[in-house]
């Protein structure tokens, strides 16, 4: 299976394979952005640099002040704070279109969970961690979106989640830009059962929304359904979703097909369910059937190629598949 996809636009740390602007002046090796890159539209940023911070560079630290996060450079004793602030803020606020966010982990200025927290600016040791300063304003002005470290690139789970999230965000943007209903209804359908497997009753919100009964102008559909997709989409598919969706797909073959596959699929999915084998087993079974028997509702549907086949396929957290 192969179809076009829209390109997602992803803010990246620059140092991850773009140049080399880490704090020591390496770049950050990362083969799967490498990948990626000729699917997307990167928008490549480094905060400390674009504050003003050479390459190679003193390293800076987070520390508290009150209840605030603060930006200190130890060995030079600036502050840099306000900078930072003042840097995101700009920026943050002059994307006029993005879908996710790679960034540095551990970074004082891009880890999104894990920059260290020091108590005080001569501190020896850290207490806590939390986001760096660009990636907190980031994740306050855009949390909604997808966003990953390099870390979690390398973990199938949450790489499938991440890059499903991106390019169901780029299609929509592009049957939004559209300026036409039935673009968006399009959409839609061609996405249900994989927004089924997300969250059913979203799925059907969502449908309510594009079927727009009440004749209503297309930026106001477009702005409710985005708001339901957003909402759906920060759901981490479950086993029994899945299932659910498999088995919702299955029906639209079930003349097709015969007893014994049937069993034979229903077999696959318990073996799923329990963990046994990774999501691929019933989704090429039922791929080789569409593929076979033909199926033109099921043809479409994105559930089966949610993002460019040579990333990889379906694979979410707690899914046993362990490569692309």
């Amino acid at each position: 299976m192969s179809r076009a996809f829209a390109k997602p636009i992803v803010v990246v740390s620059k140092c991850l394979e773009f140049e080399a602007c880490r704090y020591n002046g390496e770049r950050i090796s990362a083969s799967f952005i490498e990948r990626l890159e000729p699917h997307v539209r990167f928008r490549p940023i480094c905060p400390e640099v674009e504050i003003g911070l050479g390459t190679p560079r003193d390293p800076i630290r987070i520390y508290l002040q009150g209840e605030r996060k603060a930006l200190y450079q130890p060995a030079t004793r600036r502050h840099l704070t306000r900078k930072m602030n003042a840097f995101s803020r700009r920026y943050l606020e002059g994307l006029e279109e993005v879908d996710g966010f790679i960034l540095k982990a551990k970074s004082p200025s891009c880890a999104i969970t894990d920059a260290r927290i020091f108590p005080s600016p001569a501190s020896g040791d850290h207490t806590a961690q939390g986001p760096g300063l660009f990636a907190g304003a980031a994740l306050e002005a855009f949390g909604s979106l997808a966003f990953v470290d390099e870390t979690g690139l390398n973990e199938p789970g949450t790489r499938g989640g991440f890059l499903t999230r991106i390019f169901a965000l780029a299609a929509f943007r592009e049957a939004r830009g559209s300026g036409r209903i039935d673009s968006l209804t399009r959409y839609h359908a061609e996405n249900k059962l994989l927004f089924m497997a997300y969250d059913q009753e979203t799925m059907r919100e969502m449908g309510r929304i594009a079927a727009n009964h009440e004749k209503r102008e297309l930026i106001e559909v477009a702005s409710a359904y985005e708001c339901a997709l957003l909402r759906l989409l920060a759901r981490t598919p479950g086993q029994a979703s899945w299932v659910n969706a498999l088995t919702h797909a299955m029906r639209h073959l079930s003349e097709k097909i015969s007893k014994s596959d049937k069993a034979r699929f229903l077999g696959a999915l318990e073996a799923y369910r329990e963990g046994n084998i990774p999501l691929d087993g019933p989704l090429d079974m039922l791929w080789d059937w569409i593929s076979r028997l033909g199926s033109e509702y099921l043809e479409k549907q994105t559930i089966f190629e949610p993002c460019p086949g040579v990333l990889g396929g379906v694979s979410f957290s707690g899914d046993k598949r362990l490569d692309v």
